[in-house]
C-alpha cells in the first residue's frame, strides 16, 4: 500500500505540473504570494519543488542501490525549481533559456535513471513498464531543449505538458499494476523492501502476455491523452468564436461608396449596343423624308433647279 500511495502521488503531482504548463497563461495570480512571485510559472515551481522534496526525501531515506541516482535527479529538479525564487531579489532574475537548460539536465538524468534501474533485464515484467515510461521522458527532453531553443514559443511548452500528462497517466498505472491485483494472470509481486521489489511470472507465456498487456495499457494511455487534448483544443476553440477576432469589424448590410448617392443605378453597355450607336450617329440627317445630301446634290450648277 505504501508503494500504491508514492506512485499515486507522483501522478497526480505530474498531471497537475501538465496543467499549469498547458494553462499558463489563463491562470490569475496567487494572492498569498507577493506579486512578483505569484505569476502562473512560480505556480508551476512551486508544485515542482514540492515533488522534487519528496522525491529527494524519499531517496535519502531508501537503502536501494539506486538511491544516488535518485538523489542526483532530485536535486537537479530541486534546483531548477528553486531558481526563480533564490534569484528574486536580483535586479537581472536568470534566463528562461538558462532555466530551461537546466531543466533538461535533470530530464537527461530521470532518462538514465529509468533506462539503467535495474542490473538485469530479465529481472521482471516491472521493467517493460520502466521501458515504456522512458518515452514521455523523451518527449519532455527533446521539447525542453527546443523551448530553451526558441523562448516563448508556445508548441514546446504545448508538447512538454504532453510528455508530463503522460508520465503521470502511466505512473498511475504503473501504481495499479504492480500494486493490486491489475497485474497480468500468472505473475506476482515479490518486495523485499519498499524500494526493492519485482514482478515475476510462472512461465513464458505468462512473461510475454503480461509484456503485451503491458503495451496495450500504454497504447491506450496514449490514445486518452490524444482525445483529451482534442476536447480540449475543441472547447478553447469553439468558446473564442463568440467574439470577432481582434482588429476586424462587423460588415453593414449596405456598402456605400464614397460621394456615390443612394439612387444611383449602374448599367452595363455591350460592344454591340456602342457599334449600332457609332452606325445611327454617321448617317446623315433626315428632313422630310429627304435625304440632304440628296438635296445638295440637286441644287448643283449641273443640275439647276
Amino acid at each position: 500500500m505504501p508503494g500504491l500511495l508514492a506512485y499515486s502521488g507522483a501522478g497526480l503531482g505530474l498531471l497537475a505540473l501538465a496543467a499549469l504548463e498547458a494553462l499558463q497563461p489563463r491562470l490569475r495570480p496567487l494572492p498569498l504570494l507577493p506579486r512578483r512571485l505569484s505569476t502562473p510559472r512560480h505556480h508551476r515551481h512551486l508544485l515542482a519543488a514540492l515533488l522534487s522534496a519528496l522525491c529527494l526525501l524519499s531517496a535519502l531515506l531508501s537503502a536501494h542501490h539506486l538511491a544516488l541516482p535518485t538523489l542526483a535527479a532530485s536535486a537537479l529538479f530541486l534546483l531548477h525549481s528553486l531558481a526563480p525564487f533564490a534569484f528574486a531579489r536580483l535586479a537581472a532574475p536568470p534566463p528562461p533559456p538558462l532555466l530551461d537548460l537546466l531543466l533538461a539536465a535533470a530530464f537527461g538524468q530521470e532518462l538514465l535513471l529509468f533506462a539503467h534501474r535495474r542490473p538485469s533485464t530479465a529481472a521482471g515484467i516491472e521493467n517493460r513498464y520502466f521501458d515504456l515510461f522512458l518515452v514521455p521522458v523523451v518527449v519532455c527532453l527533446g521539447a525542453t531543449l527546443l523551448a530553451a531553443h526558441r523562448p516563448g514559443a508556445a508548441p514546446p511548452r504545448l508538447a512538454r505538458a504532453a510528455g508530463l500528462a503522460l508520465q503521470g497517466t502511466w505512473m498511475l498505472q504503473m501504481g495499479f499494476s504492480f500494486f493490486t491485483d491489475a497485474i497480468a494472470a500468472g505473475c506476482a509481486l515479490h518486495a523485499q523492501s519498499r524500494a526493492d521489489y519485482t514482478i515475476k511470472c510462472r512461465t513464458h507465456e505468462d512473461y510475454h502476455r503480461a509484456r503485451s498487456v503491458a503495451t496495450l495499457q500504454f497504447n491506450g494511455h496514449l490514445a486518452l491523452l490524444v482525445l483529451a487534448g482534442a476536447a480540449t483544443y475543441a472547447a478553447v476553440i469553439s468558446r473564442g468564436n463568440g467574439s470577432p477576432p481582434s482588429g476586424y469589424r462587423m460588415l453593414g448590410k449596405e456598402v456605400q461608396m464614397e460621394g456615390m448617392p443612394l439612387t444611383s443605378q449602374f448599367t452595363l453597355d455591350s460592344d454591340e449596343e456602342k457599334e449600332d450607336e457609332g452606325i445611327a450617329t454617321a448617317e446623315p440627317p433626315v428632313a422630310n423624308g429627304v435625304n440632304s445630301h440628296r438635296q445638295i446634290s440637286e441644287q448643283t450648277p449641273d443640275n439647276p433647279k
